[in-house]
């Protein structure tokens, strides 16, 4: 189906929806969106004149909507789909990327907590060109900052990300809508020196290692924080998810032996001992069970391993599966 009017298409989605409709009206661009159907309630309210296409299976939501024209430009925003290289030609390479992480470094997912555990408060959006290589395109505009010291979960961290990139996309989609696309022919290649992390999932990664030390199992527990469902151990057999910790080092006070142990409990929060100190657990899930004093936090070792071994990837659907 061929329209008068140029195309923005849209992969996944999220809340620049809203700017990509308002900025093409100002245009004269008509917008379609595929999408999966788990990214649905992370869209806004849509205009009457954007076309929604929801379904699992990429080359059937291809069908609709019209293929690319000439002029069209295609933009993933969180798209759960790989974009494969018979597409990206389709659009003669005119489909970009919104990626929230400072390019070449960050490549990949689960960003905010990966520089949580890495405690790298570098950060940065990018816009760059989809190629066949994981997030490896020329880049089209790119804002880098520092993040702030007291942010401290994943979604501290991604607010702050995404007031930086609606700005920046919206100053370069509407750029690129006003010159037909022109525009965004300026770029610029990413050196050699990337850096690539993988999905992490909480109920296979999340597991705390109490080997670790107290600052490590701090930002671990931060890093699968909200809006994760929070870094996982047991106690008497249940598992229990920590929220919010704090630490205090008390080098020579406990013995090895101790790390784990519960030995104090005040109002709604717990401490543990650790061969470096005390972890002061302030928040945390527990269901059908209870917090005794001398109960151990363990993690089981099979758990372990299986993170370590693990590498995850979604389907279009939200499922997991792992290899």
């Amino acid at each position: 189906m061929k329209h008068s009017k140029p195309t923005l298409h849209i992969f996944g989605g999220n809340e620049l929806i809203e700017d990509c409709e308002s900025i093409a009206a100002a245009n004269g661009w008509r917008i379609v969106i595929r999408t999966g159907k788990r990214f649905i309630s992370a869209l806004p309210r849509l205009g009457k004149s954007t076309e929604l296409l929801v379904g699992n299976d990429l080359d059937k939501l291809l069908q609709k909507g019209g293929l690319p024209s000439a002029t069209d430009i295609g933009i993933s925003l969180s798209a759960p789909w790989i974009i494969s290289k018979s597409l990206i030609n389709q659009f003669g390479g005119r489909i970009y990327n919104l990626h929230y992480a400072p390019l070449p470094l960050f490549r990949g997912a689960g960003g905010s907590s990966w520089r949580i555990l890495m405690g790298d408060r570098r950060g940065g959006v990018c816009l760059h060109r989809l190629v066949p290589g994981i997030d490896a395109g020329d880049i089209l505009a790119k804002v880098e900052f520092d993040f702030p010291n007291h942010l401290r979960t994943p979604r501290e961290f991604d607010n702050f990300i995404f007031v930086h990139a609606k700005e920046l996309f919206a100053n370069w989609l509407n750029e690129a809508l006003i010159n037909g696309g022109a525009s965004i022919l300026n770029s610029v290649p990413q050196n050699d020196h990337g850096e690539y992390w993988p999905r992490l999932h909480t109920d296979t990664h999340g597991w705390i290692d109490w080997r670790w030390s107290l600052t490590d199992i701090t930002s671990f527990c931060n890093a699968f924080s909200d809006p994760y469902g929070g870094a996982l151990t047991t106690v008497s057999e249940k598992i229990i998810r920590l929220h919010k910790v704090s630490y205090t080092i008390e080098k020579g006070r406990f013995h090895p032996f101790q790390t784990g142990l519960i030995f104090k409990i005040e109002a709604n929060t717990f401490a543990v001992a650790h061969h470096e100190g005390i972890l002061l657990v302030e928040n945390y899930t527990l269901t059908d069970s209870f917090i005794r004093l001398g109960d151990r936090l363990f993690s089981p070792i099979e758990k372990l391993e299986e993170a370590l071994k693990s590498r995850i990837q979604y389907k279009p659907d939200g499922t997991i599966f792992k290899n």
